[in-house]
C-alpha cells in the first residue's frame, strides 16, 4: 500500500468520525430546568430571606416516600387554612416529566403527592409557599427509586 491509500484511508476515517460526531450532537436535547432562569435569578433574593424564614422555625419540613405515595410534612407554624404556595418536581433529563402541585396540606400539616406522577430518577423538590405574609422555600434533591 502507498503513502496516497494510507492518506485517503486516514483522512476518510476522520471524516466519518466527525460526522458521527454532528449526529450524535443534534440529538442531545438542551433542556434548562426552568424556563425563565433569568429573570426567577434575579428574583432570587426573595428565595434565600424564605429560606431562612424555614429555617427560623423550631420544627423543621421532612419529606418521606414509600411505593404508594410522597409524604411531605409541613411545620405546623408554617402551614394554615390561608397558606398558598405551588410544590414543583423538576426534572432536569426530562422537562415534560415535570410535575407542579398546588399546595393543600391537611390540618395536620401532611400533603400526599401520587407516586404514579412520577417515573424513576432523580428530581429536585421546590416546596415555596406563603402563610399569613410569611414567605417560605424549601429546596432538595429527591431521588425515586
Amino acid at each position: 500500500m502507498n503513502w496516497g491509500n494510507k492518506i485517503l484511508i486516514g483522512f476518510s476515517t476522520f471524516v466519518v468520525a466527525i460526522s458521527t460526531m454532528v449526529y450524535v450532537a443534534m440529538k442531545q436535547t438542551n433542556e434548562m430546568v426552568d424556563d425563565n432562569y433569568y429573570e426567577k435569578e434575579l428574583k432570587y433574593q426573595g428565595k434565600i430571606d424564605a429560606s431562612k424564614n424555614l429555617s427560623a422555625l423550631a420544627e423543621k419540613i421532612t419529606i418521606h416516600y414509600d411505593d404508594g405515595a410522597i409524604t411531605i410534612k409541613f411545620p405546623i407554624a408554617s402551614i394554615s387554612s390561608n397558606a398558598v404556595g405551588t410544590i414543583e418536581c423538576l426534572r432536569s433529563s426530562e422537562q415534560r416529566r415535570d410535575v407542579n402541585i398546588k399546595l393543600a396540606p391537611d390540618s395536620n400539616g401532611l400533603q400526599s403527592l401520587p407516586r404514579s406522577l412520577f417515573i424513576k430518577g432523580r428530581y429536585q423538590l421546590r416546596i415555596d409557599w406563603t402563610n399569613k405574609g410569611v414567605a417560605y422555600f424549601h429546596q432538595q434533591e429527591l431521588n425515586i427509586q
